[in-house]
């Protein structure tokens, strides 16, 4: 193969997924689902040539990239550049409790999330700057080969946006489901985008 491809997936669901909360930085384990969901991307990615595994530290991501990494006897990479977006005092709220905390900025996270810094934590393009440059040296040390990146519906929307070559504006228009899988590639210094939102119902792209 040319270039280095990255089968980057979001991990599987939490009880704070399945009874929405703002998850962000909170160190949440898989649900029975979510574990599910994993063996399923497992099974997925099974006859794939992938010689390593990258994860953010937070414990739904280890646990997932651990069941996709055992059946290779890989050891995980936990990358803290590969967390979800820190959410700040929003962390464990619900929607609605973060609209009355503040409703203008709430309005903002809807309609313009691009322009958001949530209330005492970070912005989307500080999340795409250190995301970035995980995903980039992940590139440089792994030129010619397949990896597994697995992180954070925030941070793979972002990514895929940046991948696209766009501003985080279309945020809300990617779709990413738990448990999904995403095909990118670098070659000639660029990404190409080749697969998006691939749950394990559906094939390939």
């Amino acid at each position: 193969m040319s270039g280095t491809k990255i089968y980057l997936a979001r991990h599987g669901s939490t009880a704070w997924n399945e009874s929405p909360r703002f998850r962000g930085l909170a160190d949440l384990a898989l649900s029975e689902k979510g574990v599910s969901q994993a063996q399923s991307l497992r099974d997925l990615l099974a006859e794939r040539s992938f010689s390593a595994v990258y994860t953010s530290s937070l414990r739904r991501a280890v646990q997932t990239a651990q069941i996709i990494a055992e059946p290779k006897g890989l050891v995980l990479t936990q990358c803290d550049g590969l967390k979800s977006v820190d959410y700040g005092r929003w962390e464990g709220l619900t929607e609605p409790e973060a609209e009355q905390s503040d409703p203008l900025l709430y309005r903002d996270y809807i309609e313009r999330i691009e322009t958001v810094r949530f209330p005492g934590g970070e912005t989307l393009d500080e999340l795409r700057k250190r995301a970035m440059s995980v995903i980039d040296k992940i590139c440089q040390d792994h030129p010619s080969q397949e990896v597994v990146v697995v992180s954070h519906q925030v941070v793979t929307r972002v990514l895929l946006c940046t991948f696209l070559g766009v501003s985080s504006a279309p945020y809300w228009r990617i779709g990413q489901d738990a448990g999904c899988l995403n095909v990118i590639s670098k070659r000639d210094g660029r990404y190409e985008v080749q697969s998006m939102n691939v749950v394990p119902s559906r094939a390939f792209a």
